[in-house]
């Protein structure tokens, strides 16, 4: 309880992330305004100044210029010839056009044609002269101003760039300002995946009082419940497998005893039904010491960390000898063993000698359970650049009954190959069973 009033007193005080992002947001449009209107008057100025002070309208003009040359070269026209200047003046649309000669106006496309123009009083005013150049016309030299709304598209294109220059200040200054949120919300995203990946010691930072400060102050909770969870499960289990070991290792004794008395009877009986009888006892009573045996093994296996393997040694030397006690062990049950592919490699392995031990004998009590006489035990050994492989394969027996397996065994041997570094791999289909064993490759 005391914990959910925690949390419900921090989203009373929280500042809201909506809030703290439009506030954000608003500071960045502010930014961006102030920025464009600065921009917009001192660079307004200092275009005006460089739109007449420098050479940008003289130079705009130079291609009009020039396909006015040659349209007049091409049609003989005068400097006075209002008509052809004019059907020039239209089809290139130009804006204002204006012909002159020692500062009187010979023609202008804006006051040609009106009571305004006085050929005898048409002197330039203004400052248009410093843009004049000169065109040769049929009747001399003549000066020609050419105008094309040239400030208009250095406007536009200063428009554009102030307002690009104030939207990109403003957006750094928002992602700026968020990325402190974003650096967070990464921050949190990695401890989710730590916790996915079992890494449950990092703790989260938990910093302002909002919605992410809350969402890192739950998924702490959630943290340290699991590791709380993982500690009590690991303490259970713990406890279990220290109370089956401990029935395992107290019933091996009675078992014994109990076996040791069977056989004693099984050699004093006489009669043959009570003979029969203490056979199918003695069998189940070393099935069931065969259990405990793998039950105990189990769990010593669970129990123990990772074991100390032995130095690296030749294969075949390390795995070879344990391999021939295998087919003595099959053979002296009425089995045939046939080595096929044995293709030992000067290979190194790394094994641990007690659990190759304990794996052949799985290995032996399994054949002998669920294999078939009729039929050989094929045994190879294959190899490739990172592992030896071992394999054992028999036919299933159909003829005799089919006694349930727990499993245990072959866990047992997928345990202790683990232990080892290398791993087991069972192959079962309808007719044959085969386990493949792979021991790593050691490279010094």
């Amino acid at each position: 309880m005391c914990g959910e009033r925690g949390i419900h007193l921090i989203k009373r005080k929280d500042a809201n992330l909506t809030t703290k992002m439009f506030l954000l947001l608003l500071k960045a449009v502010i930014t961006g305004s102030v920025i464009f209107v600065f921009l917009y008057f001192a660079g307004g100025h200092v275009l005006k100044n460089y739109f007449y002070e420098s050479d940008y309208i003289y130079n705009a003009e130079k291609p009009y210029i020039r396909e006015l040359q040659s349209y007049v070269k091409k049609n003989h026209v005068a400097s006075d010839d209002s008509e052809q200047l004019k059907e020039w003046a239209a089809k290139k649309k130009i804006t204002y056009f204006s012909v002159s000669r020692k500062r009187k106006i010979l023609y202008d496309s804006f006051y040609m044609g009106t009571s305004f123009f006085e050929p005898e009083k048409n002197d330039i005013l203004g400052n248009i002269w410093y843009f004049l150049q000169p065109v040769t016309f049929t009747d001399g030299v003549a000066d020609v101003y050419i105008y094309m709304n040239y400030e208009s598209k250095l406007n536009f294109l200063f428009m554009l760039s102030i307002i690009t220059i104030s939207f990109g200040i403003c957006f750094a200054v928002f992602i700026f300002g968020i990325r402190k949120e974003v650096r967070y919300i990464q921050k949190l995203s990695r401890g989710v995946e730590l916790i996915e990946g079992g890494e449950w010691k990092t703790e989260f930072e938990i910093r302002e009082k909002d919605e992410l400060g809350n969402l890192a102050y739950g998924l702490d909770k959630m943290r340290r419940t699991l590791i709380i969870k993982e500690d009590n499960e690991q303490k259970m289990k713990e406890s279990q497998n220290s109370l089956v070991l401990a029935m395992a290792h107290d019933l091996r004794t009675p078992l014994t005893s109990l076996i040791t008395f069977l056989e004693i009877a099984l050699k004093k009986s006489k009669d043959i039904e009570n003979t029969e009888c203490l056979k199918k006892c003695y069998k189940k009573a070393d099935q069931i010491r065969e259990l405990t045996d793998q039950l105990f093994h189990f769990f010593l296996i669970q129990k123990k960390e990772k074991v100390e393997l032995e130095p690296s040694a030749n294969a075949e030397y390390a795995i070879g000898e344990y391999l021939s006690e295998f087919c003595e062990f099959v053979e002296l049950d009425g089995y045939q063993v046939i080595a096929g592919n044995m293709k030992w490699s000067e290979a190194k392995v790394r094994v641990y000698s007690k659990y190759v031990g304990r794996i052949m004998d799985n290995l032996v009590s399994n054949i002998k359970k669920y294999a078939d006489k009729d039929y050989p035990i094929i045994l190879e050994v294959k190899n490739d650049k990172n592992t030896i492989q071992i394999v054992f394969e028999n036919q299933k027996n159909t003829k005799k009954e089919y006694v349930e397996g727990t499993g245990i065994g072959i866990q047992n041997i997928k345990n202790m190959m683990e232990q080892m570094e290398g791993k087991s791999e069972i192959i079962n289909n309808e007719n044959t069973y085969a386990i493949v064993l792979s021991f790593p490759i050691y490279i010094e």
